[in-house]
């Protein structure tokens, strides 16, 4: 496991596509942050433009995790490392763990350099409340998503396939998400004491308030939204079950997969 690991954070640390995302995010944090200073109401929308990679992040991961885990496979890196003695599950979960490193530090360049600009620009009020709380949200967000496009990416051999695959259903994710949070926030009854006829209650309440939580965008969303502590440890919580549900899934398939 540790040589894997080390060869895997090699392989990250050359990675252009890591770099990029990189870049990217330090861009655009600092150009959040700049906006905010200009034009910004940072009190009515401090979540949102803190945690912005919550909720996009699932396809910033998508696309890592297909061609980082792909490349692995049309390279015949896989087939190799399980021939040199490697177990299937060392294999996985190094994977699971560089993906989840790259999500990682993606989000938090976000962050630092739009807290670091913020912070000169602002001052200290660029930091929400709760601050460790929120950090941990998205630290949690980020390892979700690695964990569900590990699996993904693993099922699928083919580079091209994991990475078109992987980007649709990270926007199917994100539209089900905003759709499962839209329709769970419909208030029972309208502004003028009408019923509400796109509230849903009973046991479909039930199933909506399931798939709300286990939705990575959704649970981004919520944490966006939240202003409570329980907010914030309810999409922890829910966001780890995710992930750890995931990771088991994708172990019991490469266990079983095929490798040429």
């Amino acid at each position: 496991m540790p040589n894997l690991l080390s060869a895997g954070f090699m392989r990250l640390r050359k990675s252009r596509l890591f770099r990029l995302f990189i870049i990217g995010e330090a861009v655009w944090g600092a150009t959040v942050a700049w906006f905010l200073y200009q034009y910004g109401n940072l009190r009515e929308n401090q979540n949102l433009y803190f945690l912005m990679p919550m909720l996009y992040g699932c396809i910033i991961e998508s696309v890592f995790c297909g061609f980082f885990i792909g490349t692995d496979y049309s390279d015949g890196t896989v087939r190799n490392k399980l021939v040199v003695g490697s177990k299937r599950a060392e294999v996985y979960l190094s994977n699971l763990v560089i993906c989840c490193f790259a999500g990682l530090a993606v989000f938090f360049t976000h962050m630092a350099v739009y807290s670091l600009l913020g912070f000169i620009l602002v001052g200290a009020e660029i930091f929400p409340q709760m601050l460790l709380l929120k950090l941990i949200c998205a630290g949690v967000s980020a390892i979700t998503y690695a964990a569900f496009f590990t699996m993904i990416s693993t099922v699928i051999s083919r580079i091209a396939t994991a990475v078109a695959a992987n980007i649709f259903i990270s926007f199917g994710l994100l539209g089900a998400g905003m759709y499962a949070y839209a329709v769970y926030r419909e208030p029972p009854l309208l502004s003028n004491g009408a019923v509400n006829p796109h509230y849903v209650g009973g046991a479909a309440r039930a199933v909506l308030s399931f798939f709300k939580a286990v939705l990575p965008s959704s649970a981004a969303l919520d944490a966006i939204s939240g202003k409570l502590q329980s907010d914030f440890l309810r999409v922890i919580f829910c966001s780890l079950a995710a992930a750890a549900v995931f990771t088991l899934i994708g172990l019991g398939v490469f266990r079983r997969k095929n490798i040429n």
